[in-house]
């Protein structure tokens, strides 16, 4: 079935759906809960009534975004929807306690451009070459023939924004200037979104950036940053974990880093990691080895261990893969 056909079976699906679920991971990132605002606003304004649903905390940067008001909480829940629009999200256990929604949905329609999509839909339109969700959502949105606004436009921007850097990694492509252009022609103000975005913060994150600078070290003749961050560091710096995103830049942007990865302490024994490259670093590889997924230069995983053994096998990984690309 080629993509168009399975976009043209989503829209007809949700169209015809009694109700509506839409929901992302957990921790959510800009491109993930963008695109479900993104998708809400659409929908009801084609004169559907939607669920948008938040299963975790919103980082404080995406308060400025359209359509916040119609989330809501995953608790609050009184039914199950028929059908549950899955957005941005590789793997159908990072819904957290959503995963349950996925269970008892009639349909599932899961939309996303991971390289490590795990397929777990009924209808998969798992674009790829999509630099983000919120690409694939503007498709959608375009398809079922609704006239965009300039809110759902803010969202889509922020979508695309956030996934491409600023339009800054190797994701973007024409396609994602072009979307973005129209998005401007209907009123999204690029220079405030971005200040929004990358250029305001909490006093309590710039504490925590602080704290989490002190804790990169170098491996791998320079090639390797690792960084950490416990529940002690956010206790002291006031912060939360919604505040971490955009915290592993600081220590890829090193000069000679190739592979920079940001270790997040859950819980007793229990770490989620992220990773980022660089240049030539399959990244959403090494995830994989720990059970995670994402992106050739953006991923993640969870592992359990102690902090010294957690590093450790994270190391190994990471010098394993310089040893493949070197023929070792």
């Amino acid at each position: 079935m080629t993509k168009g056909m399975i976009i043209s079976d989503i829209a007809r699906h949700i169209s015809s759906s009694k109700s509506v679920g839409i929901i992302t991971h957990i921790m959510p990132d800009g491109d993930a809960i963008a695109s479900v605002l993104a998708l809400t606003l659409g929908l009801r304004k084609k004169g559907l009534h939607p669920i948008a649903i938040r299963n975790d905390v919103i980082p404080k940067e995406y308060g400025f975004l359209p359509g916040l008001n119609h989330l809501t909480d995953l608790d609050d829940l009184h039914e199950y929807p028929e059908t549950l629009v899955v957005l941005d999200c590789g793997d159908i256990e990072r819904l957290g306690q959503g995963c349950e929604l996925a269970t008892k949905a009639g349909t599932v329609i899961n939309l996303d451009h991971h390289i490590s999509n795990t397929m777990f839909g009924n209808l998969n339109l798992v674009d790829t070459g999509a630099a983000a969700t919120g690409e694939i959502v503007y498709q959608l949105i375009k398809l079922m023939g609704i006239d965009m606004d300039v809110d759902i436009a803010t969202c889509l921007y922020t979508a695309i924004l956030t996934d491409t850097g600023g339009f800054k990694y190797d994701n973007t492509t024409w396609i994602s200037h072009t979307i973005a252009g129209e998005l401007i022609t209907l009123g999204v103000k690029p220079n405030l979104v971005s200040q929004m975005v990358f250029d305001t913060r909490t006093l309590s994150k710039t504490k925590l950036i602080g704290k989490a600078i002190d804790t990169i070290k170098i491996y791998h003749d320079g090639k390797t940053a690792v960084m950490y961050v416990d529940r002690h560091m956010l206790e002291q710096a006031g912060s939360s974990r919604d505040e971490l995103e955009g915290l592993i830049n600081f220590a890829r942007d090193i000069q000679g880093v190739e592979v920079a990865v940001l270790i997040k302490e859950v819980s007793d024994q229990q770490f989620k990691v992220g990773f980022r490259s660089k240049e030539y670093t399959d990244v959403s590889r090494i995830a994989g080895v720990f059970g995670g997924g994402g992106h050739k230069k953006a991923a993640g995983c969870t592992i359990n261990g102690g902090l010294t053994a957690v590093r450790k096998k994270l190391l190994e990984e990471i010098e394993n893969a310089y040893n493949r690309r070197e023929g070792i």
